[in-house]
């Protein structure tokens, strides 16, 4: 299988030792990296009790308040971020109460966080236990709640992941330099270029994950790429992502894939991982089709591409 162009991708295992020092961060860039990696799914922090509490926004000092004055469950997120939007919608269509903690504004939940031996955001607690919540089956299990959603088939996915991303290649060609250096929201730190790459880089990270066996793909999706800048740039780190996909995985063979997938949130499924990829490219081209709308250009994914997927109801938090 060959591995993405040199120029623009992550082409191999000499560039992914030069981005070991993103491996540390979150979304938000201000996670410390930690000196051990952990493989748990969840992470327990002893010597605290917790009491049920309602759900709100806590101010600064509130946030670095002991654990038995809290909610019983704090969800860790960023804005923009797909899972993070998502782990809060499963846990409020569950009825649950939770302590909502945007760590760009709070650095000391975050600081709460990497304590409890979690290396990124979205996150969840429950009383004095942590999980990641890039899987829902590890949140559902934490909270003691059933996640009743019945995923696609691999084959669907494969071919549904690769219709998105060719859409998706035509919104990234519609927008030129100055469009690409844009702020992409207000509440964050980031450039529709930055958005652009990183909705292509969540395919590369599964590939390296399914070739490589590469544990923490966020070396690769959360890495800035500064050396695309141009339409150019992007469009020719596009095309190399996709024929990379397109030369593994179309057409779509699901025997050739493992059972489970190594990643930094736990060994998992290689069908929660892939469906995750999916429905993650899925929201984020969802978020740059309505960009590109705003500043007068036609939606160009279909509906018909987000069904069966668990992608979040909202767009941006």
């Amino acid at each position: 299988m060959g591995h993405i162009n040199r120029s623009f991708g992550f082409c191999d295992a000499r560039r992914r030792d030069s981005v070991q020092g993103v491996i540390g961060l979150c979304s938000c860039r201000v996670v410390a990296v930690l000196n051990t990696a952990r493989s748990l799914n969840t992470m327990t922090l002893r010597g605290n009790k917790t009491l049920l509490g309602g759900e709100f926004a806590l101010s600064p000092t509130n946030a670095e308040s002991s654990l038995e004055s809290r909610p019983e469950i704090s969800v860790y997120w960023i804005p923009g971020c797909s899972s993070c939007v998502k782990v809060k919608e499963f846990i409020s269509e569950h009825g649950l109460a939770f302590e909502s903690l945007n760590v760009l504004e709070r650095p000391e939940a975050m600081e709460e966080v990497t304590r409890a031996g979690l290396r990124g955001v979205p996150a969840v607690r429950r009383a004095n236990t942590y999980a990641y919540a890039q899987s829902l089956d590890d949140v559902a299990a934490l909270l003691g709640v059933a996640n009743k959603h019945t995923k696609l088939s691999c084959d669907v996915l494969f071919s549904r992941w690769d219709d998105i991303l060719e859409k998706t290649r035509a919104i990234v060609a519609a927008f030129d330099a100055d469009v690409l250096q844009r702020p992409v929201i207000p509440q964050r730190d980031r450039t529709i270029r930055e958005l652009c790459v990183h909705t292509f880089q969540v395919a590369e990270s599964f590939l390296r994950q399914v070739a490589d066996d590469t544990i923490d793909a966020r070396a690769i999706y959360l890495d800035p790429r500064p050396d695309i800048q141009t339409r150019a740039d992007m469009l020719s780190y596009v095309d190399d992502v996709r024929c990379e996909y397109r030369n593994t995985f179309i057409p779509a063979n699901s025997s050739a894939k493992p059972d489970y997938l190594n990643t930094h949130y736990g060994q998992q499924p290689f069908a929660q991982v892939l469906e995750r990829g999916v429905w993650h490219t899925a929201q984020h081209a969802r978020q740059l089709d309505h960009v590109a709308a705003g500043i007068g250009f036609e939606l160009q994914i279909p509906q018909a591409l987000y069904l069966g997927l668990p992608i979040p109801n909202r767009l941006w938090s």
